[in-house]
């Protein structure tokens, strides 16, 4: 049996990507602040392989107890396989350095960057107990290597997340039964991400006419889209080969 556990499940990406392993067969716990009407639906059409846990990824000291509590909701005995998926994020604050809003930037940084951390460690102390492979996906952006004026704190939280995921591939090397962690560029994505970026001060984010571009070319990927791709690569032999990759640069299955 194969199984995974998504933060971020409620919808967009998270959501696409829980219905897409839903699809090929896993169980699947969410994790989200809230349900939405369309995890709901979700939940309906796999009563017995979509379980719902409410989380906040901002509140880092819950974390390794909710990631326990993660795990009772499976059937750990039967489980061979067990995806962790960082996908939960924000893109506020966007704006300047001198024009940060405090609140807004520490629950960006705990969010986009500790909560993977601390969900990593919380599954890795775990290994030796589970009896199953280990591949842990992080979501990630190009933001990360491309500074883009107004992003400073996003792209740093996601700089942060690549080199975490470089740092714990390097120690995975030396365990008898290592697990597989990547960070991914997803590309860009038609989500509710997108739209905060459409709306945002021009003054503070002078690039915000190439994403507006995108949305009215039909340029951006859908969920679905980026999820199936994320899923291909998540489940093949070449996951973790590389700690840091951008999803555009791998060949899609379905072109061949």
């Amino acid at each position: 049996m194969q199984a995974a556990i998504v933060t971020g499940a409620s919808r967009g990406l998270g959501l696409a990507l829980c219905a897409e392993l839903l699809q090929r067969g896993f169980v699947v716990v969410g994790l989200a602040r809230q349900h939405s009407e369309q995890f709901r639906q979700l939940a309906q059409q796999y009563p017995q392989q979509l379980h719902y846990l409410r989380a906040d990824m901002a509140d880092s000291p819950a974390l390794h107890g909710l990631l326990a509590e993660a795990l009772q909701l499976l059937p750990m005995q039967a489980v061979r396989q067990l995806l962790l998926i960082n996908n939960a994020g924000v893109v506020m604050p966007i704006a300047s350095a001198g024009f940060y809003p405090t609140a807004e930037l520490t629950q960006a940084i705990a969010i986009n960057l500790t909560a993977p951390m601390l969900l990593t460690d919380a599954l890795l102390r775990l290994s030796d107990e589970l009896d199953c492979q280990l591949r842990i996906l992080c979501i990630s952006s190009g933001a990360a290597v491309k500074a883009y004026p107004g992003w400073g704190v996003y792209g740093s939280s996601k700089a942060g997340l690549d080199h975490f995921c470089r740092h714990v591939a390097e120690e995975q090397q030396a365990c008898a039964n290592p697990a597989l962690i990547a960070a991914v560029y997803p590309g860009v994505v038609d989500t509710d991400m997108q739209a905060h970026i459409r709306d945002s001060d021009p003054a503070q984010f002078p690039n915000k006419e190439r994403f507006d571009e995108l949305k009215r070319t039909g340029s951006l990927s859908t969920p679905q889209q980026a999820a199936r791709q994320l899923a291909d690569h998540l489940l093949s032999a070449d996951f973790g080969r590389d700690p840091v990759l951008d999803i555009r640069h791998l060949p899609d299955p379905a072109q061949n």
